[in-house]
């Protein structure tokens, strides 16, 4: 079956266009042609399939069988920020043109815990969603546990509980605050950390620096500009990361099966929202991921630890990874916590959806932060 595309044109370079697609076969004689609101001629043309929009040229990419792309699942601590939308918009654009391939897409978007998949796969099992999500989470932890890479330990380091993550001495700096006190912080973040000591639940981490390196042998993160800090990081010497906190720190959270008085670590739980929009752990579920797209700033997690969960699980890794930078205000990273975003909703307001769209895809970048 044919692809409908569209091509605009005016009055001169138009009639040009027209004739050579229509000379290659790509428009027929009964084309329809009609004048757009802007004045433009609007032309339908037939692109078989296996050709891309560019005239003559086939994809870089074969066509697959079906795809299922993602955008991280966002905090609600706060309002989303323009960078969120920028993710969404990112995904959005490679679905249509899988879509207009005819390939059936899975795209997947939320919030943590949140989403009418998850819901209606409770409802199927009759269950409570919140249930149903402690219990797919627990299942994948219960997989990992079982196959000897989660063990109980003592942790001992510095934290960011912005970050929601634990970072070694080297990746930590001490800077005077705005009132004059001295503050430990997160270098490639700037929030501040503190020291931790726990009885925790550890994952053998250590054990996949040859995994994680075959699988970014594979070029699997774009742009590649992010592939050599990833690939430092995990040659420089994984450490077993912390996969719980004690209860009393974290009381909100998914209980460790067996074990009430752990969490399971955000990442862990949060991340395993992938496997469950394909529809894991149900026979037939859709699974690798052919794209999760993410912003720099959670890089981290899903090219080393997310790959090294699912390799330890039995299962196969993200076939991509699309890294963007930050979109940012006075040359800073937009933050919730620092009040300093720009509001999508009324930017969508005052220049449209299909605007800011067109300028969030022309004007950003992914491998350099804009503004």
């Amino acid at each position: 079956m044919n692809n409908l595309c569209k091509i605009s044109s005016n009055l001169t370079k138009g009639q040009f266009i027209l004739s050579k697609l229509r000379s290659k076969g790509f428009i027929s004689a009964e084309l329809e042609r009609f004048k757009g609101v802007d004045g433009r001629y609007l032309a339908i043309f037939e692109a078989p399939r296996g050709y891309s929009t560019t005239v003559g040229r086939k994809p870089k990419i074969p066509v697959p069988e079906k795809y299922f792309i993602t955008t991280p699942i966002y905090y609600l601590n706060a309002v989303p920020h323009i960078g969120h939308l920028y993710s969404n918009v990112l995904a959005d654009a490679i679905s249509r043109w899988y879509s207009i391939l005819e390939v059936p897409v899975l795209f997947s978007t939320g919030t943590d815990e949140h989403g009418l998949k998850v819901q209606q796969a409770a409802l199927a099992k009759r269950q409570e969603p919140k249930l149903f999500c402690d219990q797919m989470s627990q299942e994948f932890k219960e997989r990992l546990k079982s196959r000897g890479f989660i063990y109980r330990g003592h942790y001992e380091g510095w934290y960011s509980i912005s970050d929601e993550m634990f970072v070694s001495e080297d990746q930590v700096k001490e800077v005077t605050m705005a009132n004059g006190q001295m503050q430990k912080i997160f270098v490639e973040s700037g929030h501040p950390v503190e020291w931790m000591t726990e009885e925790n639940y550890m994952f053998r981490l250590s054990e996949f620096e040859k995994p994680l390196i075959d699988w970014l042998n594979k070029k699997v993160i774009h742009p590649e500009v992010f592939e050599p800090l990833v690939r430092q990081f995990v040659t420089s010497g994984l450490p077993d990361l912390s996969v719980s906190r004690h209860r009393s720190r974290i009381p909100w959270g998914i209980p460790v099966p067996g074990d009430e008085s752990q969490t399971i670590y955000v990442w862990l739980d949060a991340l395993t929202n992938y496997l469950t929009v394909g529809g894991y752990p149900s026979v037939g579920h859709q699974w690798p991921v052919d794209c999760h797209v993410v912003g720099k700033d959670i890089l981290r997690f899903h090219a080393i630890y997310w790959p090294a969960f699912l390799i330890a699980a039995g299962l196969e890794p993200p076939r991509r990874i699309l890294c963007h930078s930050h979109w940012t205000m006075q040359k800073e990273k937009m933050s919730k916590s620092k009040g300093n975003v720009v509001d999508p909703f009324d930017r969508l307001e005052k220049y449209s959806v299909d605007g800011l769209r067109y300028y969030l895809l022309k004007d950003g970048v992914p491998h350099s932060d804009g503004s």
